[in-house]
């Protein structure tokens, strides 16, 4: 937190460029199945008291925008001598912190930025043990644990002469949990690049260079690359690129491997409201490559992205964003308001989320923590249309992972599968009943399945319904009722199944200062 300390001293006391909101909010779920356990299921009422605090501003050379909330959970009855979650004294006396923070400060004026991220989450231990319901946070998982991440990242951009632009930056991350089933890891990379045009103005050029270190427990890897990059513009929506290099790496070997890099891209931008992008890249592990999608109708958005990469966490690891269904409903209104304020969009999309019970984050593939590098293939695809009183909101995901490193005695999900594939799909109907209250219905899926015959092969199906009602335009209130079942399988890496089914009634009253 160090880092979010220093952006604060630079920050100008300008109250309206500052929004500081304390919330509150009361939780009361009443569950048959408090353990998520396919036998002996006990039943529990869970009062979630959640303090919490939102900072949104940004002054003349210094921005942050942090979320934490603390979450104490109380149950009764008291289950003090069943199993429970990594140090916890009992399952009646638990509490969970989320965080998500970015910020930047100009230390020099257009030269010198520092930013520095922080998050905490609630993270899957494995593939192939229990999953909560979506909104199960009641819930004791021992297939879940806490899990920090905290960056900084100087960095330094300016212009050489007239044509060109540069920029290098420093990146130290530091990543823990509260588990002793994974390490903890810490990263550091540097990123060099340099830019620029030619005489020829529809001809650009780039170099760019990049060191990665990841260090686990075991192992430690390193992963260095030059690239020099041509690019060539035919008219205003029609952008090619062809890019060469050298990469060295110990990802799949204990010594440094050296091999050539090539490939090529381009970028299509037909109408301000379609773009796609792509790129494909010959490396030490084969086709790399990166697409992305999107296109925006008057009241909707669909947007799609793959790509086959190096992946050292899961994606909710370290993600500062505002998730992917506010950046979806963002897009829409402020396609439909040209003249309308950030400030005047996100209290519009806010008010959509929270009114229509839309989750900011639509992420329906949870990933799970690994002791390793890996290498993923994944495509998402998402929908979001938003009418006068009705929305739907869509969200389908794959991922495919391998394991890369050589490492003896490592004890993850990846001992006992040499692939994983993770699907998902997730629908939200939201209408609007009137000003004050809306209904919601959702249904979603996960499944994890093994490539290794004979294997794990789990599958969580959830529907969930959710009325809300705004008591005052502070003040906030729903109630809701689900039901979940997991078909479980194997015992996963982390020893825990993940066969359950659970119903539970829930109720929440918010309110923020």
């Amino acid at each position: 937190m160090l880092g979010f300390s220093l952006l604060c001293m630079g920050v100008p006391a300008h109250a309206e460029n500052w929004r500081i909101t304390p919330t509150l909010a009361v939780t009361e779920t009443l569950t048959d199945n408090v353990f998520l356990t396919a036998s002996d299921k006990k039943h529990s009422l869970v009062t979630a008291i959640t303090p919490g605090i939102a900072i949104d501003g940004k002054g003349a050379r210094a921005s942050l925008r942090l979320s934490y909330t603390l979450t104490g959970q109380f149950y009764s009855p008291n289950y003090s001598d069943t199993d429970r979650l990594p140090g916890q004294k009992s399952a009646s006396n638990s509490h969970q912190n989320a965080l998500t923070a970015v910020g930047m400060l100009e230390a020099i004026e257009d030269w010198l930025f520092i930013e520095a991220t922080g998050t905490i989450s609630q993270q899957y231990l494995s593939a192939f043990g229990t999953v909560s319901p979506s909104n199960g946070n009641a819930n004791v998982n021992n297939n879940q644990t806490e899990t920090s991440s905290y960056s900084i990242s100087p960095h330094i951009k300016g212009k050489l002469f007239s044509s060109a632009e540069y920029l290098l930056s420093y990146r130290a991350t530091v990543t823990s949990s509260q588990s002793g089933l994974v390490s903890d890891t810490t990263a550091s990379e540097w990123l060099g690049k340099l830019n620029g045009n030619t005489r020829w103005s529809a001809l650009g050029w780039a170099l760019d260079a990049s060191r990665l270190t990841n260090n686990y427990q075991r192992r430690d890897y390193e992963d260095t690359k030059y690239q020099l990059s041509l690019l060539y513009r035919f008219n205003p929506q029609i952008q090619v690129s062809m890019f060469g290099g050298q990469e060295s790496q110990n990802y799949v070997s204990l010594n440094q491997e050296t091999h050539t890099t090539h490939g090529f891209g381009f970028v299509w931008t037909p109408s301000p409201r379609t773009e796609l992008s792509a790129t494909n890249n010959k490396r030490f592990f084969g086709n790399g490559y990166d697409v992305k999608f999107h296109h925006r109708m008057p009241r909707s958005l669909i947007t799609y992205t793959a790509s086959r990469n190096i992946s050292s966490q899961p994606a909710g690891v370290g993600n500062t964003g505002q998730g992917s269904n506010y950046d979806a409903y963002y897009a829409i209104i402020a396609a439909n308001n040209p003249g309308a304020s950030p400030e005047a969009i996100r209290a519009q999309v806010s008010q959509v989320l929270q009114g229509r019970g839309i989750p900011a984050d639509g992420t329906v593939v949870n990933g799970y923590l690994t002791n390793r590098p890996s290498l993923q293939e994944s495509q998402q695809l998402s929908l979001a249309l938003l009418g006068v009183r009705n929305s739907v909101t869509l969200n389908a995901t794959e991922s495919k992972q391998q394991p890369l490193g050589l490492v003896n005695g490592l004890t993850d999900d990846f001992s006992l599968a040499n692939q994983i594939t993770q699907r998902g799909f997730g629908i939200i109907w939201g209408h609007q009943l009137s000003g004050l209250s809306s209904l919601s219905l959702s249904l979603n899926q996960q499944r994890s399945i093994s490539a290794r015959s004979g294997q794990s092969d789990t599958r969580t199906q959830g529907a969930y319904l959710l009325l809300t009602t705004r008591i005052s335009p502070k003040t906030q209130a729903n109630i809701g009722a689900r039901r979940v079942v997991s078909d479980g399988g194997a015992i996963s890496s982390a020893g825990v199944g993940a066969g359950y089914t659970e119903n539970a009634l829930t109720g929440t009253l918010s309110h923020s200062f």
